[in-house]
């Protein structure tokens, strides 16, 4: 698949900095930005963002190949016990991860996909099937009642599959359009081809730190020289990005040190590239998708992050590594293993994380009274400004 004109034109402004010596931001007329400490310390603005963003908008839960037909999956990840299901015929759904007759958890969490032609709750044994439809009931006769009346079927939660990704609305009766949730990044996103990747492992845990200053760090090229001086600062250029929006998402080319190689070639050499892992030999593309998912393309690998405000102070970070389908086999398994440990417990944990859970100390001290994104880090201004506009506060 041929790059979109939008990604074309990023590669094209990386480019561009190559051969003038001269970097984007240097020359950006958008004004330094003031984040309020506020942002990420007050109860209040975390309760906002659970009401305005984590319960109405359609959030990533998975990747398709979690899920296999006749298999569900407890997740945890957004405060709201779910259960993911396909059906035999290959149907994803999802659902309150909760039995109608006494609130007993159906599915426990662990981490894996389950095989299960129905669902039986631990507790009375109350069943249903994948389509959430109750199916029988022990002693029926004790209940008024005939089994299979819908008030007795679980809750449906509005799912959807698209781009190789489950997206869930975490509001029962709400409604799900990630095409249009997506609006101009919707047609980006088949170039990278998610669909055809296979999930390899993942991670959950919960940090001292909001939720915000893990996509702060993922919107600016500025700190990977200094942050990660020891571990992937000699793969990159310093500093050199490709920024866009699309309204509260946005889409970053991180320029490598390979793609200045390749954009100092004569025009006729430096062709563009064919396709997605070609690309990111030049260049790392990542994605936050609003409001709390980073998508950060390696060379040979996608991490998938979502990212849970479960107190103004303290995140939910899921890692997904999720890796081509036709190295998903037992003689590659070594390989990513090693590179899951290198980028989930090297990069991420020991640095990034690491530097949000620092400054969230640094916020209690009263030192600051806002945060301060210089030209370089322009990016974090947009996706402030889109939180701000959609629980309509400015926060203090």
């Amino acid at each position: 698949m041929n790059l979109t004109p939008i990604l074309a034109s990023q590669l094209g402004r990386i480019r561009s900095q190559v051969l003038g010596a001269r970097l984007e931001w240097q020359d950006t007329s958008d004004a330094v930005t003031h984040i309020p400490v506020g942002n990420y310390a007050s109860p209040a603005v975390r309760d906002a963002e659970i009401e305005r963003l984590f319960r109405p908008l359609p959030l990533i839960a998975g990747h398709a190949s979690e899920l296999k037909p006749s298999q569900v999956l407890a997740n945890d990840d957004y405060g709201v016990p779910m259960l993911l299901a396909r059906d035999a015929d290959g149907r994803f759904r999802a659902f309150l991860n909760v039995c109608r007759h006494r609130g007993m958890r159906l599915v426990e969490n662990t981490g894996t996909a389950q095989s299960r032609a129905s669902v039986v709750c631990p507790y009375h044994g109350w069943t249903y099937k994948l389509d959430g439809a109750l199916r029988h009931r022990l002693h029926a006769e004790a209940f008024d009642r005939d089994c299979g009346a819908a008030a007795e079927d679980l809750v449906p939660l509005p799912g959807e599959e698209r781009h190789g990704l489950l997206w869930v609305v975490a509001t029962p009766g709400a409604t799900i359009d990630v095409a249009a949730h997506l609006g101009d990044l919707d047609a980006e996103m088949p170039f990278f081809g998610i669909e055809r990747l296979s999930h390899f492992r993942s991670v959950s845990a919960e940090y001292p730190a909001n939720w915000k200053l893990i996509v702060d760090a993922f919107l600016e090229a500025y700190h990977i020289r200094v942050l990660h001086k020891d571990t992937i600062y000699p793969f990159f250029a310093d500093g050199m990005t490709a920024t866009v929006r699309f309204g509260p998402h946005i889409q970053s080319l991180v320029a490598r040190r390979s793609g200045e190689d390749w954009a100092r070639q004569p025009d006729e050499a430096a062709g563009p590239p064919s396709d997605v892992e070609a690309l990111c030999q030049l260049v790392t593309p990542s994605q936050v998708i609003f409001p709390n998912t980073i998508t950060i393309f390696h060379p040979d690998y996608l991490s998938l992050v979502t990212l849970y405000p479960v107190a103004a102070g303290t995140l939910r970070w899921t890692h997904r590594m999720l890796i081509p389908a036709d190295r998903a086999t037992p003689d590659w398994a070594p390989h990513w293993e090693k590179t899951f440990r290198l980028i989930e417990e090297g990069v991420f944990q020991k640095e990034d994380i690491a530097c949000a859970v620092g400054i969230q100390k640094g916020l209690a001290s009263g030192a600051n009274r806002f945060l301060t994104a210089g030209h370089a880090e322009q990016a974090l201004g947009w996706f402030h400004e889109a939180i701000a506009a959609r629980i309509a506060t400015n926060p203090r």
